[in-house]
């Protein structure tokens, strides 16, 4: 079985580190504050140098799955590209079966509703996705293998924000479609585990996957529904003549390709459960 550190292990690492050691695999987390994970944990600062010998004397894999302290460019900064550069240091010459990142569709600047896939332009305007792209590139240079999973908009327990939006009454882009990306948190962990599963298996992987699951739905469309669910008052719709930002549809058919099936396939069924 593997020995996996999950790097800025927040819910989405400790969900995933439990299914990992439920599989026998030996999961270490690393993290900013001196909370205690359900596995061994280890306390640093990731956009900073490691300390010497912080890391554990063997690993097969690393996931980043970190998030930075703060939104704006200096956050992003320290959180993804000084993160991964600290991390891949702190390896020295060890070599690792796989570096996985958690990336985003952040990375595409395209706003036009068209579909996009781990093919299209990667050309973003915005801090968060310049530097989350930055990340990839940091990993692609280095002499470790990784894959650089790009996730949608993250939703599940917790994430309440498009609920709380839709109760107050949404403000929506009707015309023209203003299309959204999406991805279940409990498939989020699944993403990850079934890639890193594929590895130890010798299946050889992408360096990157796009991970949204199969209804890039328009924001009227899924704040309507939502709100019928919630019995909130019916979104406001607005027209506009010009297309919204981030307006984009991403593909996911390399990760059906590869054998994942997602838990949740639409919103409709996440928010559901």
């Amino acid at each position: 079985m593997a020995r996996i550190l999950l790097a800025g292990c927040g819910s989405i690492g400790t969900q995933l580190g439990l299914a990992l050691q439920a599989d026998g695999h030996e999961v270490f987390g690393l993290r900013r504050s001196d909370i205690a994970l359900p596995f061994p944990t280890l306390q640093a600062d990731m956009s900073q140098p490691l300390p010497a010998g912080l890391l554990p004397a063997r690993l097969d894999y690393i996931v980043h799955t970190g998030t930075p302290s703060e939104r704006s460019d200096a956050g992003y900064m320290a959180g993804y590209p000084a993160a991964v550069q600290n991390l891949l240091n702190a390896l020295a010459e060890r070599r690792l079966k796989r570096f996985f990142f958690i990336s985003s569709t952040a990375v595409y600047a395209q706003d036009d509703g068209s579909w996009v896939d781990e093919t299209s332009p990667t050309e973003p305007q915005r801090f968060n996705g310049i530097r989350v792209l930055e990340a990839e590139r940091i990993i692609n240079q280095s002499n470790q293998p990784g894959t650089s999973i790009r996730f949608g908009g993250i939703y599940g327990p917790g994430r309440t924000w498009l609920l709380r939006r839709v109760q107050a009454g949404a403000e929506v882009q009707a015309q023209p479609p203003k299309y959204t990306n999406r991805i279940h948190q409990d498939d989020c962990v699944g993403v990850i585990k079934h890639l890193l599963e594929l590895n130890e298996q010798g299946t050889p992987l992408a360096d990157c996957y796009v991970a949204v699951d199969d209804d890039p739905a328009d924001e009227a469309t899924v704040c309507s529904w939502l709100a019928l669910q919630l019995k909130a008052p019916p979104p406001v719709l607005i027209n506009t003549d010009s297309h919204a930002s981030q307006n984009k549809r991403c593909s996911n058919q390399r990760l059906h390709d590869c054998g994942y099936q997602f838990r949740f396939p639409s919103f409709r069924e996440g928010y559901l459960s």
